[in-house]
């Protein structure tokens, strides 16, 4: 089934980046790192379900809608989580950058 094929690496994603360095950093510097931890235990606990789901979503048509919800769900994550590292990344360009200068070219 292409779901499954779909949603356990996304999920794996979802997992990695909710571990990343500048995720962390990100959700700690905006006092998120106890709703960033619990997004990955979480995920940790759906990925140890997505298999025996898999077996069951052959058979049962709310088994399989609940799956696309879950993918759909994973996806947001992913994104969230996504948006998290660019923001920390451009945290990270802004405060690198030289000040500039307050004094104005005599001519």
């Amino acid at each position: 089934m292409a779901l499954e094929m779909v949603l356990s690496p996304l999920i794996s994603v979802a997992v990695k980046k909710s571990a990343d360095a500048l995720v962390e950093q990100f959700c700690r510097m905006w006092r998120m790192d106890e709703n960033r931890k619990t997004l990955r235990r979480h995920l940790l606990a759906v990925q140890e379900k997505i298999e025996d789901a898999q077996e069951r979503a052959v058979g049962s048509p709310a088994m399989k809608e609940w799956m696309q919800e879950l993918e759909a769900a994973a996806q947001e994550a992913v994104d969230v989580l996504d948006e998290f590292q660019y923001e920390a990344l451009r945290s990270e360009a802004i405060s690198q950058q030289p000040k500039a200068s307050s004094k104005v070219n005599p001519r």
